[in-house]
């Protein structure tokens, strides 16, 4: 008698806190569906509020943060649209990762494009990097990064910032051994660095890839005079 008093208690408290779990998935799943409706639509303005409010309620709601993330694609708010998708790939299950991951993809491309439209190589190359921890056989990934790589090179080479220089102009060279334009910005930088044997070395790696360029001729014949 005493063991089904002490049970009958615990019995309620499971079921009230059953019955609060489902209204709070029951409520998210509202909110994702009124969402939804508006996102196919396409009204994604609308539905961003519905889909953040769903992920209030419940923060481990996939779908709800892929739809935010969706949404902000849809309107090209492609920043905005990093947090969402990111964690919308990291709650997703191994089978649908895929579509979480297709549009995080998209939206990193995008963010480290403009990035380095405007100057801000590290936060591109910081992207670039992302993209290729997700993807590491993505050939546009590698192209796209060696080129902001190079922009971060020459940019920081102008500003007397020279070890960032060599920095930047090593890695892209790591991604890219046969890119003329990292190999000899990489003999410039070790140049300006007083770093004359290497500058030498990579001036003659840039001139087997290029034999015709004459900025590259032209520092290798100040090199071999030293």
């Amino acid at each position: 008698m005493q063991r089904k008093q002490t049970l009958l208690p615990l019995l309620a408290a499971f079921l009230l806190s059953s019955c609060a779990t489902l209204g709070i998935l029951s409520d998210a799943q509202y909110e994702f569906d009124q969402g939804l409706a508006l996102f196919n639509r396409g009204s994604y303005e609308e539905a961003i509020p519905r889909f953040q409010r769903a992920t209030e309620i419940e923060p481990n709601f996939g779908r709800a943060y892929l739809y935010l993330g969706r949404s902000y694609v849809s309107l090209k708010r492609w920043r905005q649209a990093l947090t969402p998708l990111r964690t919308a790939y990291r709650l997703s299950p191994e089978d649908t990762k895929r579509e979480a991951l297709d549009f995080l993809i998209d939206a990193l491309f995008a963010v480290a494009l403009d990035d380095s439209k405007t100057g801000n190589f590290g936060s591109s190359i910081g992207h670039f990097r992302e993209i290729l921890e997700l993807q590491p056989t993505s050939g546009r990934g590698r192209s796209e990064m060696v080129k902001a790589l190079i922009a971060h090179g020459g940019n920081s080479l102008s500003r007397g910032d020279v070890s960032q220089a060599v920095s930047a102009y090593t890695e892209a060279v790591k991604l890219s051994p046969n890119s003329f334009d990292a190999v000899f910005g990489l003999a410039q930088a070790f140049f300006r660095n007083g770093e004359f044997y290497r500058a030498l070395q990579t001036a003659q790696d840039a001139m087997r890839l290029d034999p015709a360029n004459r900025e590259a001729e032209s520092l290798l014949r100040d090199l071999q005079k030293r």
